[in-house]
């Protein structure tokens, strides 16, 4: 009698235990659902950047829309201005930036020298304060202070002025943005006109490109001034050598990359997307 009963209850057991495989396709089924409806809503943002992350990765060439400016120096390509050739980027890419400033760093060179021709040793002198140089922001035009300025004086020599319209011939015709950044040495400047080191970088950056913008064709948001003080040295302070280093002016010609950077372009790419 007691065998049957035990008998009866694992009878009973049995027929209750479906409710386990239930309840785990029940949550299953949820789980799928779930899933399916959280790949209906795509982020196409996203998923644009994760593609064009893939095509790079591996290496893909296609063509697709996007909306940054033109990664040149020179003249926009024949391609339609909202259309690129994305490619893997490496040495070919940037090798082709660097060229492109390259062969801009040349031409200005050469058109400053024959400046020189028309205005004697003292032009000479001058350019031999100049230098060019790559980074990864572009390309930089690094003059030493006296070449446009006086000591602690932030009015362009006039002097200078047949070279600097050189300069500015050559880079009004780029499309790239140009920022002026005046830097000086650690030594303290106090006077009415400039309080401290800061007020005397940044007038001497604005005198240039308040020159550009009233003599030449230079689209006003095409120009910005940044004036560092003592606090971007090239060199030590230390030595007298390391001051009159730091006391320069960089013009600065952006890259596209760099360019996207900027206030501005950040700006008017939001807008777009």
């Amino acid at each position: 009698m007691a065998q049957k009963k035990r008998l009866h209850e694992e009878e009973h057991d049995n027929v209750e235990r479906w409710l386990v495989s239930y309840a785990d396709f029940i949550t299953l089924l949820f789980a799928f659902f779930v899933t399916m409806y959280a790949i209906s809503r795509v982020d196409e943002k996203k998923l644009g950047t994760v593609v064009e992350s893939l095509q790079k990765a591996l290496g893909s060439t296609i063509f697709m829309q996007v909306s940054r400016p033109d990664p040149g120096v020179f003249h926009s390509t024949s391609q339609p201005i909202d259309t690129a050739l994305v490619q893997s980027p490496g040495e070919k890419e940037q090798g082709a930036i660097k060229e492109d400033f390259e062969k801009l760093a040349a031409e200005i060179k050469q058109k400053m020298e024959e400046g020189i021709q028309n205005s004697g040793e003292q032009a000479e002198a001058s350019l031999s304060q100049l230098k060019f140089i790559i980074d990864k922001r572009g390309l930089i035009l690094r003059f030493s202070e006296h070449f446009f300025f006086d000591s602690g004086d932030a009015s362009i020599r006039p002097e200078v002025i047949p070279m600097l319209n050189i300069l500015a011939q050559s880079l009004e015709k780029i499309p790239n943005h140009i920022r002026i950044e005046g830097h000086t040495d650690s030594v303290p400047i106090s006077t009415l006109r400039f309080p401290s080191n800061w007020e005397l970088s940044t007038a001497r950056a604005t005198s240039i490109v308040r020159y550009f913008l009233t003599r030449f064709k230079f689209a006003p948001n095409q120009l910005s001034a940044a004036g560092y003080g003592e606090f971007r040295p090239i060199a030590s302070n230390q030595t007298a050598e390391g001051r009159t280093q730091n006391r320069r002016v960089d013009i600065v010609i952006l890259s596209a990359k760099e360019r996207e950077l900027e206030p501005e372009a950040r700006g008017a790419k939001e807008g777009k997307e």
